[in-house]
């Protein structure tokens, strides 16, 4: 319930934060123009130009001098930099402040734009509600992102660039040196193609509309495609667990495998190859609804036995096909009932399931976006895209930091690896000497006791329990500020941090780390009573599991030999 409250009912709430900071915003620069038009402002006295718009400043700066301590204008570049540096931590004054300033200027007529003030609106609005409802601890710049985000998305009506907004801001790798050389390489190979092939959709998809009903019933939409998707792995699995345990040679497993795909080809035609063109006949309604649910259950079984025969292959087009039939049954049957339009359940299949084989829900939506350019179709996919990832994880148990982890080196999707992350005992990786700080001490009283620790992360301890962390980052955040070495450990530090316990194993500082880079990590006793233990070295645990991780390829190499 606390990962779902995290994922789900607090983004939620904050989605609503942030769009009605939007209306908010909309409205009050509606009323300064309204007043600016009442006065025929920008018709008969356009020369009121020369004297409003110095005195509009001449007040601006007064204001902002008086009541703001940083005078940093609000664009969504500084504000991403805030959340980036400051964990969330934005001034709600200045959110309002600087929306009322930005209306004025912007009803009469200084040019500027609203999009700034706006994010740093909703980030301020959000992380006050986060203070109002005492939420603190690791996930605030996560959650302060989302009302920045979320804020972006109702202004410019565009949910999908928000997120990519919201993964700069959170991943910090959609850096200069990314952007440019992928944008440049997918700029051209779509040139390419389309000079030889022409500028055409994948799918012949007329222009599909949702209402709030299709939005209401999208859980039920997502639930079934996670359904398609989890009979898809098990049948998989299933299939090569019957392969390792039919003793016949390798190429006669293949060929039974042959023999039951051909089987099901012979009997479902539709269902052979990429499926593309059948995917485009669906849309164009040529198939009944009874068939379509057919034919994906078809290509489902299909596909496990294909590449569970090992067999090379996409996995693509299939879970399109599969996805695309799946919604296009889901929509007729719910079509009985409401009033859907099936294809639009089809088009959300598409993407959905996609979603859940692959584990990118966020890379499927954009796909089935541009393939069918149904644009206006973005926040039906990406939500069901989403909804549809979670319940396969749900229902699988799977790993959903596997990638993350994967990039530092480490294959947790190896089954035989997790086990031995599990057994490992973290106690082993634990440091007891680094210091310990007081929330009352001074950054002056503590200066020369961290700067010849070897750590870079500090447990705040109060009565032998952990209440909070302290990172040099943490204080070169103060270091620009006046008499900032008299500044105390508790206006610093992170309160409620997230650690380990005594009862973590190595899959658990895998998903530590998967989400915040550290160097060291606070372990507590347990999680209630988060009596402070010792800080455990991610360094230590990376060498030692780098040991186990060698020695797990070497029992692959001797199985093959």
């Amino acid at each position: 319930m606390k990962e779902f409250k995290k994922l789900f009912i607090f983004p939620f709430i904050i989605g609503i934060v942030g769009g009605f900071s939007a209306l908010f915003v909309r409205i009050v620069i509606k009323y300064s123009l309204f007043v600016a038009d009442k006065i025929n402002y920008f018709n008969e006295y356009r020369h009121l130009y020369l004297f409003i718009i110095p005195f509009t400043f001449f007040i601006s700066s007064i204001i902002t001098k008086k009541f703001l301590s940083d005078a940093t204008n609000p664009t969504i570049d500084s504000v991403a930099k805030s959340i980036a540096l400051k964990k969330g931590r934005l001034d709600y004054k200045k959110g309002m402040l600087s929306v009322i300033l930005t209306a004025v200027n912007i009803g009469f007529g200084v040019p500027v734009g609203r999009e700034g003030p706006i994010a740093k609106f909703g980030g301020s609005l959000t992380y006050l509600s986060l203070k109002i409802f005492k939420i603190e601890g690791a996930s605030i710049p996560l959650f302060v992102t989302c009302g920045v985000s979320s804020a972006l998305a109702a202004t410019f009506n565009a949910p999908i660039a928000a997120v990519v907004f919201g993964l700069e801001i959170i991943l910090g790798r959609l850096n200069y040196n990314v952007i440019i050389p992928l944008s440049v390489s997918s700029v051209v190979a779509t040139i390419v193609s389309r000079y030889f092939l022409g500028n055409y959709p994948t799918f012949y998809v007329h222009t599909l509309s949702y209402n709030y009903t299709f939005l209401l019933l999208l859980p039920l939409f997502s639930l079934a495609f996670s359904f398609i998707v989890v009979f898809f792995n098990t049948t998989h699995k299933s299939v090569k667990y019957l392969y390792r345990k039919i003793s016949a040679p390798f190429y006669i497993k293949a060929l039974i495998g042959g023999l039951l795909v051909g089987v099901l080809m012979f009997e479902f035609p539709d269902a052979a190859s990429l499926g593309y063109k059948e995917v485009s006949n669906l849309f164009a309604l040529h198939y009944s609804f009874e068939h379509s649910f057919t034919l994906s259950v078809v290509k489902v079984l299909a596909l496990a036995i294909t590449f569970a025969s090992g067999m090379f292959g996409g996995i693509f087009a299939p879970s399109i096909f599969i996805g695309s039939f799946l919604g296009f049954a889901l929509g007729g049957l719910s079509a009985y009932f409401f009033n859907l339009d099936p294809l639009s359940v089809a088009l959300i299949g598409t993407a959905s399931v996609t979603a859940g084989i692959s584990s990118a829900p966020f890379r499927s939506s954009l796909i089935v976006i541009e393939l069918t350019q149904n644009y206006q179709m973005a926040i039906p996919i990406l939500l069901s895209s989403v909804i549809t990832l979670y319940f396969v994880h749900t229902f699988e148990e799977r790993i959903h930091f596997t990638r993350t982890i994967m990039q530092k080196g480490f294959d947790i999707a190896d089954e035989r690896y997790r086990k031995k992350l599990k057994k490992l005992n973290i106690t082993n990786f634990i440091e007891a000497d680094i210091p310990k700080l007081n929330k009352h001490s001074t950054i002056k009283d503590i200066m020369f006791e961290i700067m010849n620790s070897s750590s870079n992360y500090f447990p705040v301890v109060e009565n032998d329990k952990l209440i909070g962390v302290l990172s040099f980052r943490d204080i070169r955040l103060m270091y620009n500020q006046n008499n900032y070495l008299n500044t105390k450990v508790k206006e610093l530090m992170t309160q409620n941090p997230n650690a380990l316990t005594l009862h973590s194993n190595g899959l658990d500082v895998f998903e530590f780390i998967s989400h915040i880079e550290a160097t060291y990590i606070p372990v507590v006793n347990n999680e209630k009573e988060k009596r402070y233990v010792g800080m455990l070295s991610v360094n230590g645990f990376n060498k030692f599991v780098s040991f186990i991780y060698l020695q797990k390829e070497d029992e692959r190499l001797i199985e093959k030999k």
